[in-house]
């Protein structure tokens, strides 16, 4: 019974949720057959993450005491628990989204015919709704008042426009969401494209629409896509953070768009465009104040070392140490160490306390690719600045063999492979050839993607 789906159900269910299951086959409505009761009471104390099912004989002994075991008997018993333990989960998200319900209740009184029961649900359910949901559940309700109205009615026609008008917003926003969620996606995975054409004509179809005003979420999804489009327009991105920082979108969509607004805003620094530095920070402050970048009292280690790298990087140290004093708690168990002993490595590093930079370093576990190669480069600094020129020459070349080995990289490859190129260059660097200097410089700066261009030029003006 190890891999059947029943077994396997069962065991993932919470505490909460095997009372109520119970409950749930005690009610004659939904079940009534005993011996499906029996097998969930034998499986009950049984099933548990990691634990093992019993053979299907034992079962079948517990809720058929001195009956002759039957294969096809017991496959039957199983289904019928299976079936109705399918229909709880179901039970379950009614219950958990109420609007879901009463939208099916809506069909229910329509076909009753009775007017006051579906004009009191349709407006609970339009205002109960958020989100992207709540276009689809408005485009649902101005359905069934058609369909109430034309068993009804001559002028139920009347209704359309309202319908197709629900239905072009419903579809305009999950197709932005969507677009917008693969584009960010693809920005760091190789995978399919999607066929342009239908989301061009639509951004287009959308340019000055009013209902880019009248909707802060569709506008934030458009405005999004035409940051990706356009990258070198700013006022788009403006745009979008005035939709966005505001508390007024729904709680989960404005989650969705803060992280979306982030990734674009380190896309951007990450080739080199070192304006979006506080922008993301100002996002990232209001992320983390306002708990948006907190899923289940947990932070994501890749924004907690975003952050921290942000804020280095705009020299906000006390700031910095005070955010990983008081976050570090958040992150996963697993990664708290790591991540903590990272960031403040970073910030020892630029406190210029090398010594204790080196020693932290040294207590991370690369697991993360990028934390790895960021923990290399910060090593690769502090070798430069110590002048510790016969280990950094050694180093640059491990760490030029270490980025032709891994695979994934995408665009950050080409940026590493730039930091090490110039750095080599630092050190061939003639301090008395003033020509050649100016003609490094000028390549750093051309330099494109290079995110430690400030770095480098810093050291470049030393020499």
């Amino acid at each position: 019974m190890d891999n059947s789906i029943l077994f396997q159900l069962l065991s993932n269910l919470s505490a909460s949720q095997r009372i109520r299951l119970g409950l749930f086959l005690e009610s004659p409505y939904h079940n009534q057959r005993e011996d499906v009761r029996r097998l969930y009471t034998f499986l009950l104390p049984i099933a548990g993450e990691g634990a093992r099912g019993p053979a299907k004989e034992q079962a079948y002994e517990a809720v058929f005491p001195g009956v002759a075991y039957d294969g096809q008997q017991m496959r039957y018993l199983m289904s019928f628990l299976l079936k109705n333990a399918e229909k709880f989960l179901i039970a379950e998200r009614l219950r958990a989204d109420e609007g879901a319900g009463q939208a099916l209740l809506l069909g229910a009184y329509r076909e009753l015919r009775l007017a006051k029961g579906f004009q009191k649900v349709s407006l609970q359910v339009r205002h109960q709704a958020a989100g992207e949901m709540a276009f689809h559940r408005a485009f649902a309700v101005e359905r069934e008042r058609y369909l109430f109205h034309a068993g009804q009615k001559r002028d139920a026609p009347s209704y359309l426009p309202q319908l197709n008008r629900v239905l072009d917003e419903a579809y305009w926003l999950s197709r932005l969401k969507q677009s917008s969620l693969l584009s960010a996606h693809q920005a760091v995975f190789q995978g399919e494209a999607e066929d342009p054409r239908l989301l061009r004509f639509l951004l287009a179809y959308l340019e000055g629409h009013s209902v880019l005003g009248e909707n802060p979420l569709i506008g934030a999804y458009y405005y999004y896509l035409k940051t990706v489009e356009k990258p070198g327009e700013v006022a788009y991105y403006q745009l979008l953070k005035e939709c966005i920082l505001p508390a007024g979108l729904p709680l989960e969509e404005r989650k969705a768009l803060f992280l979306l607004a982030i990734n674009y805003g380190i896309r951007q620094f990450n080739t080199g465009d070192e304006s979006y530095l506080p922008e993301l920070f100002e996002l990232y402050r209001t992320g983390i104040s306002e708990g948006l970048l907190l899923s289940e009292e947990r932070i994501s280690r890749f924004t907690f070392k975003n952050i921290t790298a942000i804020g280095l990087r705009l020299q906000q140290f006390d700031w910095v140490e005070q955010f990983i004093e008081q976050h570090q708690a958040y992150l996963p168990p697993r990664f708290r160490a790591t991540y903590t002993h990272y960031s403040l490595s970073k910030l020892r590093y630029e406190q210029g306390r090398y010594a204790e930079a080196m020693q932290r370093l040294q207590q991370v576990e690369y697991e993360d690719i990028f934390l790895n190669i960021d923990a290399k480069i910060t090593l690769m600094k502090i070798y430069y600045e110590l002048e510790e020129t016969e280990v950094l020459d050694n180093f640059l070349a491990s760490l030029e063999r270490f980025l032709n080995r891994r695979k994934g990289l995408g665009y950050h490859r080409e940026n590493y492979r730039n930091v090490i190129h110039f750095t080599r260059k630092l050190l061939e660097a003639n301090p008395f050839g003033r020509e050649g200097l100016g003609k490094l410089r000028q390549a750093i700066e051309q330099a494109d993607p290079l995110t430690e261009r400030s770095w480098l030029l810093a050291q470049l003006e030393k020499i």
